[in-house]
């Protein structure tokens, strides 16, 4: 009997460990391909083009020639003040400051089916999504670059006051992660990102990733949704 309890107990134990070991594992992974996943995945909003035509107007209204001249001059006017505003935001050396949501959440069961159909020829140990628990990213580890600065979303305004708010930087975005999943030799890995830019501006994105030479690289982004 109290072999049977010694064998139970180091069982736990040891699970716990192996636990433990992936986690670490996997937040290595994450501060690894950090900086990769923000460059591929947020765009400064400010430079986003706009149209370079003129949408026709609604059924059933007339516009007059002179009235199409004088809105396409005004339209042309408007796209030279973008171009002198979007040169000077990318001259800009001010970095721009992104929240990043303070818990990394599951990953999706459907992940799973994913990473095989995108990797061929790769194998899974048991399923361990039952075991993928949320935690919270330590910042601390990431180092700041040139380009962003880096806050958690805690330390914003709850809600929609986060949008409202004025603040003494440019705010460019709320970034959320998910957990990675990994294939059974860590060669390949798949995670769910989400930007979002206001309170209804956003879109979602699911992230291959792959070892290459010994370091961690992004292979394919897909978009999940759009908003």
């Amino acid at each position: 009997m109290n072999r049977l309890i010694i064998f139970f107990l180091l069982s736990i134990i040891l699970g716990c460990n192996s636990q433990k070991n992936e986690l670490e594992f996997e937040k290595k992974v994450f501060n690894e391909i950090f900086l990769e996943l923000i460059d591929s995945t947020f765009y400064d909003f400010r430079t986003l083009q706009p149209p370079l035509t003129i949408a026709p107007p609604p059924n059933g209204i007339i516009i007059s020639e002179s009235q199409k001249k004088e809105n396409l001059k005004i339209h042309k006017e408007y796209l030279a003040e973008f171009e002198k505003r979007k040169i000077k935001i990318e001259n800009d050396t001010a970095r721009i400051v992104l929240a990043i949501v303070d818990t990394i959440f599951k990953s999706s069961k459907i992940n799973r089916e994913k990473l095989s159909a995108h990797f061929e020829n790769i194998e899974f140990e048991n399923d361990t999504l039952e075991k993928n628990i949320e935690y919270k990213i330590n910042l601390s580890r990431i180092k700041n670059n040139e380009k962003y600065i880096f806050k958690y979303r805690s330390e914003f305004p709850k809600g929609r006051k986060i949008w409202r708010t004025e603040y003494p930087f440019y705010f460019g975005a709320v970034i959320s992660f998910s957990r990675i999943y990994f294939d059974k030799n860590k060669k390949f890995g798949i995670l769910e990102s989400g930007t979002t830019f206001e309170r209804l501006n956003g879109n979602g994105f699911r992230i291959f990733i792959k070892k290459i030479s010994g370091k961690w690289r992004i292979d394919k982004i897909e978009g999940t949704w759009i908003s």
